[in-house]
């Protein structure tokens, strides 16, 4: 048995993203949000959102049958693309409900830029959500579970195909960041950079998490 309450999600913007698809062409990006790791619910793709997407999309997400003040709400900003090399996964966020209901209550929409982080920490942006935690204006189907998609990891939400093709002319994947800077110039290199700083940082924080068996339900496209 469910809730008596679920949330009410609206997907305004995210700003200041980084591009995880830097090598083969803009990010494609969308957001997936959860309480329950179990019911995830996911925006449609920008495709031409790049690092400032606009969803403007509300989604409604049952809640488990816990105390409100234990939940949190989860937001995964992600690539929808399946580039060599690629992580699609573009940063991560939370909110506490127990923020929600401090600040506003039951009934009442809270506004928050909410920070996008990388698993190591590192920043990747902002995401602007309105959260609501209501009474259920309709019974919805308990469990509610979001529509598969995909395949094994960050997948394809709601029939996006994939883009295959670079915008910079097609060149083969495997070029290293000294050959694609001669073809784009100093901006591949600057955000040549920025990405294996990350790089480094992921893995570093990522082999951290495994030693430790660090799971925090996140958002893993084999759910679907």
């Amino acid at each position: 048995m469910g809730s008596r309450y679920e949330i009410e999600v609206k997907l305004e913007s995210a700003r200041g993203l980084k591009n995880v698809n830097w090598r083969y062409g803009p990010n494609r990006p969308y957001a997936v949000v959860w309480v329950d790791p179990s019911n995830k619910t996911l925006t449609r793709v920008d495709e031409e959102g790049d690092t400032d997407p606009n969803w403007d999309e509300t989604l409604v997400i049952p809640l488990p049958p816990e105390p409100l003040e234990n939940l949190t709400l989860h937001v995964d900003v992600v690539h929808a693309g399946r580039e060599e090399d690629t992580k699609p996964l573009i940063g991560s966020a939370r909110l506490k409900l127990a923020e929600v209901l401090d600040d506003v209550g039951v009934g009442v929409p809270l506004s928050r830029t909410l920070k996008l982080k990388r698993p190591s920490g590192r920043p990747h942006g902002k995401v602007n959500v309105n959260v609501t935690v209501r009474e259920p204006r309709y019974r919805a189907p308990d469990p509610y579970n979001a529509p598969p998609y995909g395949g094994s990891g960050y997948g394809y939400p709601y029939g996006v195909e994939e883009k295959k093709k670079s915008k910079f002319g097609g060149m083969g994947t495997g070029l290293a960041v000294g050959a694609l800077a001669g073809a784009v110039g100093g901006i591949a290199l600057v955000e040549g950079a920025d990405y294996l700083e990350d790089k480094i940082a992921d893995d570093a924080a990522e082999k951290v998490e495994d030693d430790l068996g660090y799971d925090d339900g996140g958002y893993d496209g084999d759910d679907f």
